[in-house]
């Protein structure tokens, strides 16, 4: 792919996020979600908490107990910054300017043409279950701010997560809601398995899609290539 500067000498889109940097972080939210599903049951409930409570608790555990510690490596400044919640960013055009993605990760050593502003690891939860359908939730609340240009507006990449329960999987309820919806999800490829992901006890397979966008940059008229979501689904129960 190719890069272009706009008068700022900043380029558009940014440099690609590496399949190293998304093994390290997805490896580390597995490893941080085992640790959160045995807090004492008297202090935080895993299966009635909501989305808001159980993300600030994961960012907790990323940064408290993972990040810098060498559970996993790469994890740690030598690569990345700290998690950061509820980050106030601005859209690609500026109209909306205090959007909060629910983690950010920003990544050190990266090209001096990225716009700092709007560099990183832009990860969106959201719960998955009965209560909580995937289509309403999971892609009006959470794949299309991708695709429109809310987040990750300057990135290729971007993580979504996903808190699980009633069974629900990638396979059985987030492809056909996508198959079923292609053009309202702008989807090019569906969700399929991502081959440097392993299934764990709590962590289902990471599986990828790619999605066109729906807004050119201001800075230089050029339509936005397409982003790829990687889909991280975590079990509660």
């Amino acid at each position: 792919m190719q890069y272009r500067l706009y008068e700022n000498e900043f380029a558009l889109p940014h440099a690609k996020i590496s399949s190293a940097v998304f093994r390290i972080v997805e490896d580390a939210v597995c490893i941080a979600w085992e640790h959160l599903r045995v807090i004492p049951r008297s202090t935080f409930n895993i299966l009635t908490a909501d989305e808001d409570t159980i993300t600030e608790k994961l960012r907790e555990i990323l940064c408290d107990e993972i990040f810098g510690k060498w559970v996993i490596d790469g994890f740690s400044h030598e690569l990345f910054e700290r998690p950061t919640r509820d980050a106030k960013i601005p859209n690609f055009d500026g109209t909306k300017s205090d959007l909060m993605p629910d983690l950010l990760i920003g990544m050190v050593n990266r090209p001096t043409s990225v716009r700092n502003s709007s560099d990183g690891l832009f990860i969106e939860c959201k719960p998955v279950d009965d209560a909580h359908p995937v289509v309403v939730h999971y892609c009006k609340k959470g794949i299309i701010r991708f695709v429109i240009g809310d987040y990750a507006w300057a990135m290729t990449s971007a993580l979504m997560i996903g808190y699980v329960r009633n069974g629900y999987t990638i396979s059985t309820q987030l492809s056909p809601a996508l198959r079923e919806r292609e053009e309202q999800f702008h989807t090019i490829q569906l969700p399929s398995p991502w081959l440097n992901s392993q299934p764990r006890h709590h962590c289902e397979t990471v599986h990828v899609s790619e999605h066109n966008r729906t807004f050119s940059y201001v800075e230089t008229g050029e339509q936005a290539p397409s982003i790829t979501l990687h889909h991280l689904w975590l079990r509660r129960d």
